[in-house]
């Protein structure tokens, strides 16, 4: 006879398969429906052209990723002459003022030359006579002609301090090659490629670099500070409990809030920094720090309030690992002569290892993909300065209503943090 129904459910749960399944399902059903459903529907978007508004999401391949529309030949640093002597160089630099550029047919095209101090210098062949001059005109009269020595001898070399000069734009890249070879003196020269597809946005790259920056500098400083925390708070000594939660309150107080704060004190007119540096007669009234105003500032107040927050993180992770090392082994090693730091070298630091690793490897995460904290206080100012990766996405898909784009920008982060916790997770594998 069939056990009736209970029993048999009973049954079925008596078994450890079933049982497990059971647990994991609530978990399988969060990751479906709140991490794969978005992450599957950005990357649909990211081959539309989905705009906010429009109903009708046209798939358009590859173009939010990369589309070329043109190529930007730029210059700067040419090379007008090699001289044996400086009093050579610096007669034809003191020529300059009177010198002049001439261009004269060349079969189908036009050469153009400086004609400076006695010495006619070819400069480059080009189709157009009226572009050659003024790129010719533009280096003579614009660019600063300076004297800098070159093994033994000394170059002569057209330099300006603001954007390169353009020598051309062409929509294949076989003419912009083409273009450098026409050069007829040596030069700094780019290529660069206009476009609307995120590798052409210059704004993309600069979020890209800001973001490895900010990641790189909160973790190495939050590593400087949370270690030497933890060694002091596995230490016994009175207040050690009160002081233990202590430190976990920036983490855990919300960002929302503790963002709030740091507005304050990060505040052009009304910091509290500020105001202290000037009533204790370091910083003058006229010299205050413009903390969000200044490009440098700005990214250095938001890695210290990243630090601030996520340090205790480090800390409390890093004394979980401390407090598992036996006390036998660390007396051990100080009745055989190993003072404190070979202690922490050959017996705390091995291991230690791998719970540091998996502390710096969420800190890592937590810190490449922080939106909360620099759209909250930068927002990604001053002038992009400041913006990161997820606050660009945002800014372009959401504030701009480029959605396509927008999934492609935050899309990107995937395949970098990939990369990020493969190498980690490897590298832990072997520690443990």
């Amino acid at each position: 006879m069939k056990p009736a129904g209970p029993a048999r459910a009973r049954k079925l749960f008596d078994r450890e398969a079933p049982f497990g399944y059971a647990l994991v399902l609530p978990a399988i059903v969060y990751l479906t429906l709140f991490i794969a459903y978005p992450f599957f529907m950005s990357m649909y978007m990211s081959f539309t052209g989905a705009q906010a508004g429009d109903r009708d999401w046209k798939f358009i391949g590859t173009t939010n990723y990369s589309k070329i529309d043109s190529y930007e030949v730029v210059a700067n640093d040419f090379v007008v002459a090699t001289l044996p002597t400086r009093e050579e160089a610096t007669r034809l630099v003191e020529a300059k003022g009177e010198g002049k550029f001439v261009t004269a047919a060349a079969g189908a095209t036009f050469r153009g030359s400086f004609e400076v101090g006695g010495r006619s210098i070819p400069f480059l062949d080009m189709a157009g006579e009226s572009d050659l001059s003024f790129i010719g005109d533009t280096v003579l009269q614009d660019f600063e002609w300076r004297v800098e020595p070159a093994g033994g001898k000394f170059r002569v070399v057209a330099h300006t301090r603001e954007t390169p000069i353009t020598l051309g734009r062409f929509t294949e890249r076989a003419a912009a090659d083409a273009l450098l070879h026409d050069l007829l003196v040596p030069a700094a020269t780019d290529v660069k490629t206009n476009g609307t597809g995120v590798l052409q946005d210059p704004n993309f790259l600069l979020a890209l670099k800001n973001t490895v920056k900010y990641t790189v500098g909160t973790e190495i400083i939050k590593l400087l500070i949370g270690v030497p925390c933890a060694l002091l708070l596995n230490r016994r000594f009175g207040g050690r409990r009160i002081l233990r939660g202590l430190v976990v309150i920036p983490w855990v107080i919300p960002i929302a809030l503790s963002a709030q704060g740091w507005l304050w004190i990060l505040d052009s007119t009304y910091s509290v920094i500020n105001w202290c540096l000037v009533h204790w007669g370091i910083l003058s009234p006229g010299d205050i720090i413009n903390f969000r105003g200044d490009k440098n500032w700005a990214m250095f107040s938001l890695i210290v309030v990243n630090v601030w927050r996520g340090f205790p993180f480090t800390t409390i992770i890093i004394l979980a690992g401390l407090s598992a090392i036996p006390d036998e082994i660390l007396e051990r090693a100080r009745l055989d002569g190993a003072n404190a730091f070979q202690r922490f070298l050959h017996i705390i630091s091995p291991m230690v290892r791998p719970i540091l690793m998996v502390a710096l490897l969420f800190s890592v995460i937590f810190s490449f993909t922080d939106f909360n904290t620099i759209w909250i206080i930068t927002k990604g100012g001053p002038y992009d300065q400041t913006q990161v990766l997820s606050t660009y996405a945002y800014q372009v898909g959401i504030n701009a209503g480029y959605m396509g784009k927008g999934a492609a920008i935050s899309l990107f982060m995937f395949p970098i943090m990939a990369v990020i916790v493969f190498l980690m997770l490897r590298f832990l594998r072997k520690e443990v």
